[in-house]
């Protein structure tokens, strides 16, 4: 069963959080796709970039042909040139083509010379015992053009391209990744339950009642679950109550049968006998007719008395209920039966108060009520039994008790006591009552919203207890 306590979150709010976090998600990873594309083009500039030639590189490769040709070609690209001094400091050769050749001054790349034509750098080296020194020279509008050659630029920015690449097609694919898990992760959240309701109330539609919606649901899924859990309950209360009604009905049908096929029979044979001239005698005739006259007012009052019952279980039935005195009531069905009281000699306590008891009630219908339980407690009670009829105003309502320590009525008939044709004797027979009178006697109490309960103590036996709200 699906628990109404427990913490709800609606579907509108599940998907918003998904969203927030979808969002979290696939900015981490394009801000880690911009970190990688920036870290690519560092790494290209820095394998591209071509370093100012200085003096000290040439001297440093003086003994490494190879890298010292490339470096004396790196000063040629960006237009500069080398040139040899001797010991004297006497300018001795020339590598490359000078832009001046009257300056020997030389100008340090470490400072910033304002309107200098060039900078330049120098060492010394010795070569067969000789001191011979390495000026070189680069034009200061070259200078930023030196840091990288043509070559180099197109170079990096193919590497830089393929780190861009890198970077936007990592970013849709991990974003394609997360999307489909978000997308899978969301529908699971939506397809699972829904799926779970729709497999519910397949179940209701083949009638089969018993199912009960056990996932863990949220928002308004928990709301549809337990909303189908309550209406499978109650279909399958309703069902149970079916059966049961159709059972009841059936054995209703078969004690009306009981109920009218004994006198109908009686008053066949005796009517068939007096017809036919069968009986001669006239005091028998006489007793014949008395039969028949007994015989059809039982079947009347039967009959009557489902059609009270019909009528009571009609849905347009109404109560005349007009406010009264309830104890002046009781009483007048306490005198109705006051001689049937005595001629059994029984004992009659009655605790109604002399003041007015007002309630809203219909007083034809609630007389009945009174009239059956005491016939019911005279009828089935030996003589002597003590009787007790009171009537107390309590915090729920209004208490009507009618008691007695007589015979008491057998524990296999105190739950079904209210049911229609039930009847305190063990044979059906065709004296007594019609088993109808307490099933007309709780149909009206309830029509009046209250309840009729059956208890008993050691005491008292039988104790039929009336309860009406107030109002």
């Amino acid at each position: 069963m699906l628990k109404a306590d427990r913490k709800q979150t609606g579907i509108r709010e599940m998907l918003r959080i998904h969203y927030y976090f979808l969002v979290v998600v696939i900015s981490i990873i394009g801000m880690l796709s911009i970190a990688y594309a920036a870290k690519g083009s560092d790494r290209s500039y820095a394998s591209t970039e071509m370093l100012v030639t200085r003096a000290q590189d040439l001297v440093d490769a003086e003994r490494d042909a190879v890298k010292l040709e490339a470096l004396l070609q790196n000063i040629l690209k960006v237009h500069g040139w080398v040139e040899t001094l001797d010991e004297n400091k006497q300018l001795i050769h020339y590598t490359g083509i000078p832009l001046d050749r009257s300056a020997p001054e030389s100008l340090s790349l470490g400072e910033e010379p304002e309107n200098a034509p060039y900078i330049s750098s120098e060492a010394s080296f010795l070569q067969e015992g000789l001191l011979y020194t390495y000026i070189v020279k680069i034009p200061v509008d070259q200078l930023e053009v030196s840091i990288w050659d043509q070559q180099s630029a197109m170079d990096r920015d193919k590497q830089i391209q393929r780190y861009n690449v890198q970077a936007v097609l990592g970013f849709i694919l991990l974003s394609a990744v997360v999307i489909i898990v978000y997308s899978r992760w969301t529908a699971r959240k939506i397809i699972q339950p829904l799926g779970a309701i729709a497999a519910g109330i397949d179940h209701l539609k083949t009638g089969d009642y018993t199912i009960r919606l056990s996932l863990k649901l949220e928002g308004e899924f928990l709301q549809i679950g337990n909303t189908l859990n309550d209406m499978a309950e109650k279909l399958e209360q309703a069902g149970a109550h079916k059966v049961q009604m159709e059972r009841d009905r059936q054995r209703m049908l078969a004690d009306i049968a009981h109920d009218l096929k004994t006198p109908i029979s009686t008053l066949y044979g005796y009517a068939k006998a007096l017809h036919e001239g069968m009986v001669k005698d006239n005091d028998k005739q006489q007793s014949y007719l008395l039969s028949i006259y007994t015989k059809a007012k039982r079947v009347d009052a039967l009959l009557d008395t489902l059609f009270e019952m019909t009528q009571l279980d009609h849905p347009d039935y109404m109560l005349d209920r007009q406010v009264q005195d309830l104890g002046e009531c009781m009483r007048t069905a306490i005198l109705e039966h006051f001689s049937e009281i005595e001629e059994k000699e029984m004992e009659l306590e009655v605790r109604i108060p002399d003041t007015e008891v007002c309630y809203a009630f219909d007083r034809k219908q609630m007389s009945r009520v009174f009239s059956n339980l005491l016939s019911n407690a005279v009828r089935y009670n030996p003589a002597g039994t003590r009787l007790r009829v009171m009537l107390e105003a309590q915090a729920d309502g209004l208490w009507l008790e009618f008691a007695d320590n007589g015979s008491g009525i057998p524990e296999h008939l105190r739950s079904v006591i209210f049911d229609p044709f039930v009847r305190g004797d063990q044979a059906r027979s065709n004296e007594g009552g019609t088993g109808l009178g307490l099933a007309i006697a709780y149909k009206i109490v309830s029509l009046h919203q209250g309840s009729l309960q059956l208890l008993g103590t050691a005491e008292e036996r039988t104790i039929f207890r009336i309860i009406l709200p107030d109002f």
